[in-house]
């Protein structure tokens, strides 16, 4: 035993030793990415660079990482300058801004020289596609696509010949002079077009009107120019929704209490000059705000598209901002003039804050940590070996069905990794590095214990080689074989039920196609009428079928039922019925017929022994009347020898004894018989049990018993035979005096029950202990010839009890035995009667 507890407390602890490794490996896995990564908070959400490679040795300013993040600024600023120019008139948000949706749907393909269009304000189009757009179908006839549709198109033309030098947008350039707006008009029904048919249309919900007050359908006067410009308004609205969504991120991160960037861009459409800035005082003239830039800022880039100059004292290269600018070139004329540039203070805490901080604060020495997780990681290999080597018995968790492990394993695993994950994001936005690697540790604990738990215990299995034999795979197997077994022992049954099932459900499924085949085929509705016909009457003729099975199966219920209530002369109609129903009623009334019998021959073998026993009975009391009156003589003689005197004593006794055994017998037979008369009349329970008392108190003087009476004052009525209660009380007293053990008590209880739904009942309770252990059942105590005293040195006949039980039984009562050890207990009860 103590060895086999030391081996345990090994094991355990090579389990440890295992999780603390994994969980090691994990930490200083963790405390790598975080000393080799930086996160900082861009517009797009928290990003990650790493450091490792960084040349330490050189100022943050001009590291790669300071590099990939004024590239992205820039990257940013420009895309804001487009939207900005898009949104805005005079550096603030004009809600109010006309928006052509053509030209802003098809901005990057450049302008047509001709287009249908549509003018909205720019809030209308945002709160309506934060709305949502919606469509519905309606059938219309010509007339209603004449009203509809308009019988000219509103066209707009530019006159594109007066401008050069890139893609001309509306912008970046100032169309005011070129534009001009016309309606085509033409009798289009005139001309033949077919738009003026009947059709269901696509209709789109005008829940605002152009700036002009119409709808897309006034603008337009063929079906094509109007899904055409409905699919341009959706677009537009979509898209500038989407640049809203993107303008308040902009503008609240490269607010100047938020960024350490400062930036400015000038470009000019038509006369006027706009500038987009985050400098105090914007609007001062270009060599003003370069010179205003490069003061605050230590780096900084500069960029004029009209005059071929670039100036940076960083390492992003002019291609990389032209590459950029040319993703947006329908917003930005060649005359564009970009600076941006860090403030060399870094007053505010942003991307480049805290690139700073974690730039300064980077581990040089990482791999040292590396070479520990590395070591860890083998240590937990080989205990990993170790213990698959040293694994074995049988645990309880070994009795779940090895697929249920897997499923359960599976899923346990993906919610843990996928809790994991979600919780790692947050934390990765949120939590400190030491919080993070608390919560590293904490998850890779979890992943080693329900690894190692899943693990070992397939590896057990294999061991004792119940992979397979304790699977549930095998079970459904081998229920598979016992279903196919049975199924086959059975195949009449099942060719019964269901070969008509199935031939059913191919009628039904040949009809149900040949229908659907003449539907669809076009023929007369007579032929699908009379097809739709012959499956119902086939359907029909089924149900009639079971419905008279039924029926025949209702009528063998019934002949049972009333078999089972004592009617032996029931017979089931056999007529109608074929089949196993057939079967079943025959077989019904030939068990009727054969219960029928037995209880005939039952009951004449109980006449006959009724009958030899009072016959007997009669034939034995004759003589024993005589022997019994010679014997009382004998005594009544002055008898002097002693000897003499005891022989005549033993002959009284015995002959006693016989007379009683001799009444029993023919008491019993009476009673099992039915052939007794019951007198009945009033009893007063309380007063008989006291008369018995009083009867018998020279026998439980002489057995040291010590009756005691709880019964309520008064009296307790009930309705009876006197004589035969008086029998069933003396009984029990007898067996009492005969049985229980000397110098006790015996307890005679009369109780009142609980109320029934018709009448009260009285409990008479007789309690005493046994002077010999009782083997018997209770129940068994009440049959004939039974005996509490199997060695039978007491005096009784064995019918005592039984005769009680049935005198009580026969009037209207209940009669109880409770046996509990010694304790030997007998319950009767009577219905009371109600005194008036």
């Amino acid at each position: 035993m103590e060895h086999k507890k030391k081996s345990m407390f090994g094991m355990w602890l090579l389990h440890m030793i295992q999780h603390a490794a994994f969980v090691t490996a994990v930490v200083l896995v963790a405390v790598v990415l975080l000393g080799s990564y930086v996160v900082v908070d861009t517009v797009k959400g928290r990003t990650a660079y790493n450091l490792m490679g960084t040349d330490q040795d050189v100022p943050f300013e001009d590291s790669d990482l300071f590099n990939t993040l004024l590239g992205n600024s820039a990257s940013d600023l420009i895309c804001y300058g487009t939207i900005r120019g898009q949104l805005e008139t005079e550096g603030q948000l004009d809600v109010k801004k006309e928006v052509d949706v053509t030209a802003f749907a098809g901005r990057y393909g450049g302008m047509e020289p001709e287009y249908i269009t549509a003018r909205y304000y720019l809030d209308d189009l945002l709160k309506w596609a934060q709305a949502g757009f919606s469509y519905e179908e309606v059938s219309m006839s010509g007339e209603d696509v004449d009203r509809f549709l308009s019988r000219s198109r509103t066209v707009t033309r530019i006159h594109l010949e007066d401008y050069g030098g890139g893609r001309v947008s509306y912008l970046n350039s100032d169309l005011s002079n070129a534009v001009t707006t016309v309606d085509v008009s033409g009798n289009l029904l005139e001309e033949g077009i077919t738009d003026r048919d009947a059709v269901t249309a696509t209709i789109l919900n005008n829940r605002y009107y152009t700036v002009d007050g119409k709808r897309i359908e006034n603008q337009v006067s063929t079906w094509e120019e109007y899904y055409e410009l409905c699919r341009n308004v959706q677009k537009a609205a979509e898209d500038l929704n989407t640049n809203y969504n993107e303008y308040l991120k902009y503008k609240e991160y490269y607010d100047p209490k938020n960024t350490n960037v400062v930036y400015f861009i000038r470009r000019t459409i038509g006369d006027e000059v706009q500038v987009f800035s985050n400098l105090e005082n914007e609007m001062k003239s270009l060599p003003a705000l370069k010179k205003e830039l490069q003061s605050q800022c230590s780096r900084y880039l500069y960029y004029n598209a009209g005059e071929m100059e670039y100036e940076t004292n960083t390492r992003i290269e002019e291609g990389t901002i032209r590459y950029i600018v040319n993703g947006y070139e329908y917003s930005y004329p060649e005359d564009t003039q970009i600076m941006i540039g860090v403030r060399s203070d870094y007053r505010a805490e942003d991307c480049f804050y805290k690139a700073k901080e974690g730039f300064q604060s980077f581990l040089p020495y990482l791999w040292q940590y590396l070479i520990g997780g590395a070591v860890c990681g083998g240590i937990y290999l080989l205990l990993l070996a170790v213990l698959t080597l040293k694994e074995d018995g049988k645990m309880r968790t070994d009795r779940i069905p090895i697929e249920v492990m897997v499923i359960g394993g599976a899923g346990i695993g993906a919610g843990l990794l996928f809790g994991i994950k979600g919780l790692a994001n947050l934390l990765w936005q949120t939590a400190s590095d030491l919080l993070i690697l608390v919560f590293a540790g904490t998850a890779a604990l979890l992943v080693s214990l329900l690894f190692s738990f899943f693990y070992y215990s397939i590896v057990r299995r294999i061991k004792r080689r119940s992979l397979w034999r304790e699977s549930l795979v095998r079970r459904l197997i081998r229920l598979a074989v016992k279903g196919i077994s049975r199924a086959y022992d059975q195949a009449d049954v099942l060719l019964r039920v269901w070969g008509p099932f199935t031939v059913l459900c191919l009628v039904n499924l040949a009809g149900g196609t040949l229908a659907y085949a003449l539907y669809h085929n076009g023929v007369g509705k007579l032929k699908l009428i009379l097809c739709l016909l012959l499956l119902a009457a086939a359907d029909g003729m089924a149900g009639y079928v079971l419905y008279r099975s039924a029926m025949a199966k209702q009528k063998i219920l019934k002949g049972i039922e009333l078999i089972r209530e004592g009617d032996l002369t029931h017979k089931v109609a056999e007529e109608g019925m074929h089949g196993e129903d057939l079967h079943l009623a025959q077989a019904v009334n030939s068990i009727g017929e054969s219960v029928r019998a037995a209880v005939e021959t039952s009951m004449k073998d109980e006449r006959l022994k009724a009958d030899l026993i009072t016959n007997v009975s009669h034939d034995i009391k004759t003589p024993l009347t005589s022997i019994i009156n010679y014997v009382d003589l004998i005594k009544r003689e002055n008898v002097q020898e002693t000897k003499i005197r005891e022989y005549i004593e033993v002959l009284d006794a015995k002959s006693q004894r016989l007379k009683q055994l001799t009444d029993d017998l023919v008491e019993a037979s009476k009673i099992s018989s039915g052939n007794i008369v019951l007198q009945w009349e009033k009893i007063n329970l309380v007063e008989l049990l006291h008369q018995t008392i009083g009867e018998f108190s020279e026998k439980f003087e002489a057995k040291a018993l010590h009756p005691v009476i709880n019964a309520p004052k008064g009296s307790v009525l009930i309705e009876a035979d006197s004589r035969r209660i008086w029998r069933v009380i003396e009984n029990l007293f007898n067996n009492v005096c005969k049985y229980a053990l000397s110098g006790t008590r015996v307890y005679i209880d009369l109780e009142f029950l609980k109320e029934e739904e018709t009448q009260r009942q009285i409990q008479l309770s007789i309690k005493n202990i046994s002077a010999q252990p009782l083997k018997v059942k209770a129940e068994e105590l009440t049959e004939r010839f039974i005996r509490g005293d199997e060695s039978r040195t007491t005096e009784g006949s064995g019918l005592g009890l039984s005769i009680a039980k049935n005198l009580t039984e026969a009037q209207r009562g209940s009669f109880e035995i409770v046996v509990d050890g010694d304790l030997f207990k007998v319950n009767l009860t009577f219905p009371l009667i109600q005194e008036k």
